[in-house]
């Protein structure tokens, strides 16, 4: 009688969403009709950790190797994306952009949201005709988090991907400090962008027990990434100062012929 096989893990290494998966059909909602998607199965998760860990390059041995004799130049193990959490899959995927053309000059914010690895809407607008690459990044942040509310209120569990690194530390890392010191540096000198960077603090504060917020590289190639970035330069080139969801009927090419930010 034939042994019954275990689960497979699924790692992608590139596609729509990127990370380890339990099932084929979660898989294939994130490669299939991706421009050079990179996945493979293992029979177990710590291969496909080891191999998601190390990236598409090659995927690590189940066994440690033998030490081979003479002298080996040792590779530099692929950068990885901090977007992806392996193991962890989220109902709720939400990437936020902004973008500023010149800088400063006319700023917009975009948005892309997944939900069960389907792309299910996308936001554009914010503009600012004297806004920064700052204030663009901020304002898509305030966004994606008051987005989380709504999907954690509805029992989801949520990442949040933003490629700038200043809106990360400045909300998470940051804020605490300033607030404590009456929204000051530690030199005393007042912090720029007090009108959003506060109300988006207090929102982060009520949701980060809830809500995973991640650092994903820009024009990497990451579709929400993509998608978000779009977005962003879209509400700027229209001057749309509202937040509005972009209209259905598209598709994913469609959208990324749009103006890069």
């Amino acid at each position: 009688m034939a042994a019954r096989k275990g689960p497979k893990f699924y790692v992608v290494w590139v596609g729509r969403q990127t990370g380890i998966f339990t099932t084929w059909e979660a898989c294939n909602r994130q490669v299939k009709g991706y421009p050079q998607a990179r996945y493979k199965s293992f029979a177990s998760r710590d291969d496909a950790e080891a191999a998601f860990a190390k990236g598409p390059g090659g995927v690590a041995p189940t066994k440690p190797a033998k030490a081979s004799s003479g002298a080996t130049r040792r590779k530099k193990a692929p950068a990885q994306d901090s977007s992806t959490l392996p193991g962890k899959a989220f109902d709720t995927e939400i990437y936020c952009d902004g973008a500023c053309e010149p800088n400063p000059g006319d700023a917009g914010s975009g948005m892309a949201i997944y939900r069960h690895g389907t792309l299910a809407e996308l936001w554009y607008g914010l503009h600012n005709p004297r806004g920064t690459n700052n204030t663009a990044e901020l304002n898509a942040f305030l966004q994606a988090l008051q987005v989380a509310k709504e999907e954690i209120t509805q029992g989801a569990s949520v990442r949040i991907h933003c490629d700038s690194t200043y809106t990360i530390n400045a909300i998470t890392k940051w804020a605490s400090g300033w607030k404590k010191r009456g929204w000051k540096k530690a030199d005393g000198e007042a912090i720029k962008n007090p009108e959003i960077i506060q109300p988006t603090h207090a929102l982060y504060e009520r949701l980060k027990s809830a809500v995973t917020i991640a650092h994903v590289k820009g024009h990497a190639g990451v579709e929400g990434n993509e998608l978000a970035d779009r977005m962003a330069m879209y509400g700027a080139d229209r001057q749309e100062r509202e937040f509005c969801r972009y209209p259905g009927g598209y598709t994913v090419a469609d959208i990324l012929k749009l103006r890069r930010g």
